[in-house]
């Protein structure tokens, strides 16, 4: 049997200090990162690693299936879009990492990207 002196000794578990200023820090770089991912400013998308990033130029532009203004359209890009994209250029049409193709003319590289071949 276990003494009272024996009992005082035993140390409580601390609980998290969820009070402080670290973990204030934390929680709030934890949901801003969450906002910018709801936003589509981060793309949980292999096109985030691509080593061409491009920004879209123009006020709404197409993707198409192929480097062709005729191929059909299978989405549209927004002014300010972030998207991964290749080197190849066919016909003044980018390739986007997703394999669909965009007017060059309005995909903007980002800084650091590798974009030319």
């Amino acid at each position: 049997m276990m003494k009272l002196t024996d009992i005082r000794k035993i140390k409580k578990i601390k609980k998290p200090d969820t009070r402080g200023w670290g973990f204030t820090i934390v929680l709030g770089v934890l949901l801003g990162f969450s906002a910018l991912i709801d936003q589509g400013v981060v793309n949980a998308d292999s096109e985030r690693t691509s080593p061409c990033r491009v920004e879209v130029t123009a006020d709404t532009l197409p993707v198409r299936v192929d480097a062709q203004p005729s191929a059909k359209s299978t989405s549209t890009l927004k002014r300010g879009d972030l998207r991964g994209a290749t080197t190849t250029v066919r016909n003044g049409y980018r390739q986007l990492s997703d394999g669909g193709w965009a007017l060059d003319t309005y995909l903007k590289p980002l800084s650091g990207s590798r974009c030319t071949a």
